[in-house]
């Protein structure tokens, strides 16, 4: 009997694992837009309209935010690894020290974006904007920027940005 409901119960953290995303976090950010510190891992924010929000130093782990419309929101220091955010609107976020590997941002908008002492690493940017960027101090070992416009970004000091001629889109 006590092995059945071990097992029951393993099976149950097991299912939830994809559970992480922390219910009341989610109802304050949609209700506030500020969620600073919040846990929303595995979180379903597609398409969600979170412009101007303050995310600093939440946890967005292997979030689905694409297509989400984050024009000036603030998340600086948050954890979103391996979260999807493409196709979303991150023009003049602010995204520095944040924690993006693994991240998928193709067709993302970041132009204007403060990237500043950001990790990219590994990081899908295929065909997004991040003209006028600031990439400075940042890590991009393993990323791949294939079609990305990086038209006047800032770059001092960012480690593993392609050395082929950046590609600015007109």
């Amino acid at each position: 009997m006590k092995s059945r409901i071990l097992a029951s119960s393993v099976l149950l953290l097991l299912l939830c694992s994809g559970c992480g995303a922390n219910s009341q976090h989610l109802r304050r950010l949609r209700v506030s837009k500020q969620c600073q510190g919040c846990s929303l891992e595995r979180a379903d924010l597609k398409s969600a309209v979170l412009a101007g929000a303050n995310l600093r130093g939440s946890h967005l782990n292997r979030a689905d935010i694409s297509g989400a419309n984050l024009f000036s929101a603030d998340l600086n220091h948050a954890s979103l690894v391996g979260a999807n955010l493409r196709g979303s609107d991150l023009r003049v976020a602010n995204l520095s020290g944040a924690n993006l590997s693994e991240t998928n941002l193709s067709g993302a908008d970041l132009s204007g974006a403060n990237l500043q002492n950001a990790n990219l690493s590994g990081a899908n940017l295929e065909n997004a904007d991040l003209s006028g960027a600031n990439l400075l101090n940042a890590q991009l070992i393993g990323a791949n920027t294939k079609g990305a416009n990086l038209a006047d970004i800032q770059s001092e000091g960012a480690i593993g940005l392609g050395m082929e001629e950046p590609k600015a889109i007109q």
